[in-house]
């Protein structure tokens, strides 16, 4: 394949990607309070939308070598095809059946794969440290996703009036949309774009990446964030706030110290927390299950796909 051919096809596939990671992360960016606040789903798209892109600019060079300099040591053409390829891959299926999943553990297991395969250097100390994270993020989710109910739901006390309540709540949506959008810029979109750097121009790099996440918000989000917002667990006006703050101040954290974690389970964290906090019993936890399971799924599909790809070519 020439030089050309070759950047060609980085470009289309991760512009592809990052489609794929708008689409199915949006369900992070916005499922909470989809269908639970007085704003549209479009609204809260536009400014989450805003926020990935001011989240890339801003930190995402923080996760820039989440994969290569942190799972893999060294950048190889055929390493980076065959993650972008499996991770379009495994994000894609779960984008029809309209599941969130990590883009993340996708795309940590594929780089393992080809660690594994091509017998690149691989940092074990980072994959422990990132797959420990995993572990944590929905726990620490969940925690803090509780103690900002709590805040809000006394803050909202003070408030009189039910229709001052009402335009408190949509505001803080709007900011934590915004804000969870800006986390996912930085972490997941910040770690995308940490592979792409290396085959192309900086300047298109820093127009493409969050952009075409940013389209897949807006074309294909909708199936998978009723996902969320409808089918797990109906969340009250705070819940749904509180869930979206804790999900994005998670991320925020790990995105601090360079590690990539998973955006879905940080909002499903939350949801189980606000779900126990609240003493609630009805909760889809079939779709749930699926969800959790999907965790573990992910870094496995993206390590075999992997692998079965570079066989093949």
């Amino acid at each position: 394949m020439t030089l050309q051919l070759l950047s060609l096809f980085f470009f289309v596939s991760t512009l592809s990607v990052c489609i794929v990671l708008g689409a199915n992360n949006a369900s992070a960016c916005i499922g909470a309070s989809a269908g639970t606040i007085s704003v549209k789903y479009l609204v809260l798209a536009t400014v989450s939308g805003l926020g990935v892109i001011i989240g890339w600019l801003v930190e995402g060079n923080k996760l820039s070598n989440a994969i290569y300099g942190g799972v893999l040591a060294n950048q190889n053409d055929k390493a980076t095809a065959i993650i972008l390829i499996t991770t379009l891959i495994v994000m894609g299926a779960a984008t029809a059946f309209k599941l969130p999943l990590s883009i993340t553990q996708a795309m940590v297991g594929a780089a393992i794969s080809m660690g594994l395969f091509l017998d690149i250097t691989t940092n074990w100390w980072f994959v422990i440290l990132v797959l420990a994270s995993w572990i944590v993020t929905p726990v620490v989710a969940a925690i803090i996703s509780v103690g900002v109910y709590y805040m809000i739901k006394g803050g909202a006390s003070r408030i009189g009036s039910i229709f001052q309540r009402g335009r408190m709540y949509a505001l803080l949506a709007l900011a934590g949309s915004w804000y969870i959008g800006y986390a996912l810029g930085a972490n997941s979109v910040g770690m995308i774009g940490g592979i792409f750097q290396s085959t192309t121009d900086l300047a298109l790099l820093s127009v493409i990446v969050p952009t075409a996440t940013v389209v897949g918000i807006f074309a294909l989000g909708r199936g998978v964030t009723r996902t969320l917002s409808e089918k797990v667990l109906t969340l009250t006006g705070v819940a749904a706030v509180a869930v979206t703050i804790a999900a994005a101040l998670t991320v925020e954290l790990f995105t601090q110290v360079g590690v990539p974690v998973a955006i879905t389970q940080a909002v499903t964290g939350g949801i189980i927390g606000i779900g126990q906090a609240k003493e609630i019993a009805i909760m889809n936890r079939r779709i749930l299950l699926r969800i959790v399971l999907s965790w573990i799924l992910a870094p496995v599909a993206g390590l075999v796909l992997a692998w079965v790809l570079a066989v093949a070519v």
